[in-house]
Formats: C-alpha cells, sequence, structure tokens
C-alpha cells in the first residue's frame, strides 16, 4: 500500500538563462545574476563566456571561453529546461557575439535582456576589437530589453547624449531600453525608459554615494526574473529598479574597493 503521506511535488520555479562572465568575488557577472534571481525567485541556469581575476577593486585580467563551448553550455539547457527568459552579460570579442545571435535566432520565442558589459567598474576594459559593431548590427535586432549605463548607451551608438542614444538604440532594433542613471551627476538620477524611439517613463532616485560592484548586473538580472515570473514590461523594469535601489543603499564593503549590493535585504525586515 503506498505511503499516503507521501510529499506533494515541489512548485516549479520560472528559469532564467545568464549568459555572462563569471566574478570569483560574486559581485557581478554570473555569480550576481544567480544571487539576484535565487532572492526573487527565480531559478537561474547559466552558461560562461568568461573567467576573470578579479576583487573589489577591478578587473586584473580575463580569459574567454571558446564561442562553441559556451554554445554548447546554453544548448543542452535550452533543449532540456523551459528557459522562459535569456540574460546576457559580459561577451567580450565579436566572435562570441555572432556565436550567440546563431543561437539566438533559434529561440526567437525567448525574450532577451542585454546587458551590454564594455568595463569593468574599475576601468578595465572587457571589450575586444569588433565587439562594439558586432552588437549593433547582430544583437540588438534580437534584443527585447537592453540595459546600459550612460557611457554603455553612448559607446554603442556614438550619440552625444544619452536620451539621442536610447532612440538609437531602439532604431538599431532594441524593443526596449532601460538607460540606467547612475553615471550621472546630482543628488538625484533618472532611469529613462524608451519604447519606439519615445521616452515611456522616467523614474527618479536617490544618488547613493559609493560605486558599487555589480550594480548594472543586479539590474539586468532582476528585469530579467521579472519577465520570467511574468510581469508586464513596464512593471518588471520599475520593480527591478526599486530592488536594485535597496541593494545599494544596504551595500557592504567586503574589500578595500566598491561595495557589494545586498541583495538578501528585505523591505520587510527593516520595520
Amino acid at each position: 500500500m503506498h505511503n499516503m503521506l507521501m510529499p506533494e511535488r515541489a512548485e516549479i520555479p520560472p528559469v532564467v538563462l545568464s549568459i555572462a562572465g563569471s566574478d570569483p568575488s560574486a559581485g557581478a557577472g554570473i555569480q550576481a545574476d544567480l544571487l539576484t534571481c535565487a532572492r526573487l525567485g527565480v531559478h537561474a541556469c547559466t552558461a560562461i563566456t568568461a573567467l576573470t581575476i578579479q576583487d573589489s577593486v577591478n578587473v586584473q585580467r580575463f580569459s574567454l571561453v571558446n564561442p562553441a563551448e559556451c554554445l554548447q553550455q546554453a544548448r543542452v539547457i535550452l533543449d532540456d529546461i523551459p528557459v522562459r527568459v535569456i540574460k546576457i552579460g559580459m561577451l567580450g570579442t565579436a566572435e562570441m557575439v555572432r556565436a550567440l545571435a546563431g543561437l539566438l535566432d533559434a529561440y526567437p520565442q525567448i525574450p532577451v535582456v542585454l546587458d551590454p558589459i564594455l568595463a569593468a567598474g574599475g576601468g578595465t576594459s572587457l571589450a575586444g576589437s569588433g565587439l562594439l559593431e558586432a552588437m549593433r548590427s547582430e544583437l540588438l535586432p534580437k534584443v527585447s530589453i537592453i540595459t546600459p549605463n550612460g557611457p554603455e548607451a553612448l559607446a554603442l551608438t556614438g550619440a552625444e547624449d544619452v536620451r539621442a542614444a536610447a532612440v538609437l538604440l531602439n532604431a538599431q532594433g532594441a524593443q526596449w531600453v532601460l538607460l540606467s542613471g547612475g553615471h550621472g551627476e546630482g543628488p538625484k538620477l533618472e532611469n529613462l525608459v524608451f519604447q519606439g524611439g519615445i521616452l515611456r517613463q522616467t523614474v527618479i532616485q536617490e544618488r547613493l554615494p559609493h560605486q558599487y560592484h555589480g550594480s548594472g548586473c543586479t539590474l539586468a538580472s532582476a528585469v530579467a526574473a521579472g519577465l520570467a515570473k511574468g510581469q508586464a514590461v513596464m512593471q518588471a523594469i520599475e520593480a527591478a529598479l526599486a530592488f536594485t535601489h535597496d541593494a545599494l543603499l544596504h551595500a557592504y564593503p567586503l574589500g578595500s574597493g566598491q561595495f557589494f549590493p545586498n541583495r538578501f535585504y528585505h523591505p520587510e525586515s527593516s520595520s
């Protein structure tokens, strides 16, 4: 006779596939995506594009994974697990961009969130020759939401101001542009949301005093997590901005450099 007290099958969480570099400090990259998604109730699978040697101060050096091997990591997951959203971080080379663009062609139904990482927070360039052009021509037309900061938006487009850059990113194929305002100046930062070349939303937040390790990764993976949970684009963006701001507001200094976002922070626990 079967045991009548057999446990029920656990509820299956939504899944995000993160394609990004590995950060041994767990402030940014794949590790940031894992922590963020877990905090938001989403299972993150991963395909690693690069191995980095970095701490809280800067990336000291990195080695890129062979693009074919990166794609094999992603394909076995996509063939086996119901991935709802693909989140892309550090790519490093034009060859990796082209390989990934080919992969995305096989899964056009899956939304793509792109964090266009071009440099480490400490300043080290993470962009190889031809990366920008490859991203513009081959990746942007496949992107649902791109989440650049100001310098990244300007570098990708060659525009002279960030709003013009956001319009150009829409024109180059990205359906939505979430332009984060963390690299601006003044006591308030403006996060701008563009769609169809039109400013759809402005989210004003307090500018915080420190430099943060992995803030962009946290924001992009939080957007991906929201989409995976079935949120509409604007809802996912607004929730991700609020989550990221809370994580930075309660950030902690692990090392001698940038602060680490507190992805464990629960607003309800502060009362």
